[in-house]
Formats: C-alpha cells, structure tokens, sequence
C-alpha cells in the first residue's frame, strides 16, 4: 500500500526551464521532507522533463498532451496528487526553507480551519520592473505592519473582510498558503473563470471563506517580479475578470451570514486590482513602446468603465493614470484621516 505523503507541492510549467529549477531547489531544501511534487508540464514537446526527473523520486514528472492553460494544469496536478495538504505554487515564486514547516505546526496548533497562510516578499529581478512597482531591485517586504511571527486566527466571515481589504498583509501570494485537501476538492479546486488574473486571489478567498484561516506574520517565500510576467497577449481578459471573479466567488460564499458586507468589500477589492493594473499595463506599455497593447488597453478602458460597480473608480483611474503623484497625496491624505 502507496503511503500518503503530508503535503503536495503541485506546479503547473511551460517553457521556464530556469524558473522552474530554482523553485524546485527551494522545494527540496524544505525543512519538512514529507511531500510529493507534482509538475504538470503544458509544453507538448515535455521540455520540463528533464529539469523535473534531475530530482528525487518525491519529484513527479506529467507532461499534458496539450497546452491547457494554467488554470486547467494546475488542477490536473491537483487531480494527480495525494498529500493530506496541498500547495499551489507558481514555477517561478520560490518558497524558503522553513516554509512547509511553519505552516503545518501552525495547522497542528489551529486544526479548525481549512487554510494557513504566511506572508511573502517580492523579488524584483529589473531596475525598470523596480521603478515602476516603486520598490528595490532584490527583496521587499510584504509583510503587516506587526510583530514578526504574530499569528492571528480568522473565522470565515472575518477572514474575507479583512482579506479583501488588506488588513492581514499588504500582499499575498498562494504559494506562501497550505490547504487541507478534502477543502480544496469540495470548494472546487484552483478556480477557472476564463481568465489567469486574480485566479490566485479568487482561490484564497475560497479556501479562506470555508472555514477560516489562521495566518502568521513571517516571509515563506517570494512572488518573483520579471518582465516575462508582461509579455502574455491576455489583454482583453480584463474586461471579464473583474465580473467573472465576483460571480465565481459568490457562488461558493454567498451563503456567509455577513456576505452583503463581504460582496461590498469584495467589489471595492477587484475595482482597486483593476485600476492599478491597467494603469500599470499602460505605463508599462508606454515604456517598451509597445503600440498594439496601448491600442488594446484603451479598448478595454471604455468597456471596464461601463461595468456598473466599475463606474465610481473612473476618477480614480485617471487619476493614476495622468496625475500618480496627485493620486497617491490623495491616498495618503484619506489614510490619514481614517487614522486619526
């Protein structure tokens, strides 16, 4: 009889040989050695393979015979794995050593929820990358604003609020998070909405709105911020990834007692997400000179703002658009004033 491992680490990959292999060295180094790592592979010609199988046996290799998507690929290896918890995690957001074992004393310690959560830093690889995400080359924090180690524990309901409003940290990132398996399968597995974008953000929300998440305020890993992030022709999703996030969420949490107060924050959330990155898409665009996505982007400019709970942030955006430093005095003003 297979003996089960505690946890599957599950990838989804296609074409990022060295990505791949650094995060895979990360996985390996884990201070808890009980797992599996399943890679499914959406290159049909397995160019993975041979990065995958230079590792141990706990390293399991499936090509896909075709490119599915990341969406699909990632829950085929959630479909191929076993582990008691899983983590979804990208091929290119190594996670640090003590990262499994943070996490799984955390769920022995808080056994009543269905997800565990750590905070994350971003890597920036590029000085252009840096100046427009206002950070440093290298490692920035992404931590809350508390204690290091701090642990805090949420019920469903007060998980989302805080979520979808920042409050637990001001990033996230899904690789830094466990989930019981049986959660995941009866909440859906990774959610597949017609779009990639804020597929990781939809997915903690879920698993966090089952039956809440005890989180600790300490690095497990970073999201890596390289210019490959921005070459994807996937424009147009934007239109649809705001309305089909809210109505895929929905569905699995409307029944929360506290729901038209989470729905409320939940709009606020995806409407800020949207801004910020068409703004940055747009920048970012006029930067590289790239005239067919600034084309593309002002196409999905005049379709967004039509979405109803997308009307208000107009402003917002055009703010941030043509004047960032008036924006950001102004968001700097109103957290004063909710301070004070």
């Amino acid at each position: 009889m297979d003996i089960k491992p505690m946890a599957s680490f599950c990838f989804t990959t296609f074409k990022r040989f060295d990505y791949l292999k650094k995060t895979l060295e990360s996985v390996k180094i884990q201070s808890f050695s009980d797992f599996e790592v399943i890679v499914s592979d959406n290159d049909p010609e397995q160019s993975g393979r041979t990065v995958v199988e230079s590792f141990d046996r706990r390293f399991k290799y499936f090509p896909n015979e075709e490119n599915l998507g990341m969406k699909k690929s990632f829950n085929k290896s959630l479909e191929r794995s076993s582990g008691e918890f899983i983590v979804m995690i990208a091929d290119d957001d190594p996670v640090y050593p003590d990262m499994l074992e943070t996490l799984l004393n955390l769920a022995e310690k808080y056994p009543n929820h269905g997800m565990y959560l750590g905070g994350c830093n971003w890597f920036c690889t590029d000085p252009d990358l840096a100046d427009f995400y206002n950070c440093k080359v290298g490692v920035n924090s992404c931590l809350s604003h508390r204690p290091i180690d701090e642990i805090q524990e949420f019920s469903a309901d007060k998980f989302l609020m805080n979520f979808f409003n920042f409050r637990i940290f001001p990033n996230y990132l899904w690789s830094c998070a466990i989930v019981k398996r049986d959660v995941m399968i009866k909440m859906g597995g990774v959610p597949d909405y017609g779009t990639a974008f804020l597929g990781d953000y939809a997915y903690m929300s879920i698993m966090g709105g089952h039956s809440g998440c005890a989180t600790i305020n300490k690095a497990l890993g970073h999201q890596t911020l390289h210019k490959q992030n921005f070459g994807r022709a996937q424009n147009e999703q934007l239109i649809t990834a705001g309305p089909n996030f809210i109505d895929y969420v929905s569905k699995r949490l409307s029944h929360l007692e506290n729901w038209a107060a989470i729905k409320k924050n939940m709009e606020h959330f995806v409407a800020v997400w949207l801004v910020r990155h068409l703004a940055f898409l747009k920048a970012y665009s006029k930067h590289t000179n790239d005239v067919e996505s600034m084309r593309e982007i002002r196409d999905c400019e005049k379709q967004i703002f039509n979405i109803d709970f997308m009307k208000p942030y107009k402003i917002k955006y055009i703010l941030l658009d043509q004047f960032p430093w008036l924006h950001d005095k102004v968001v700097e003003w109103k957290r004063k004033l909710k301070n004070n």
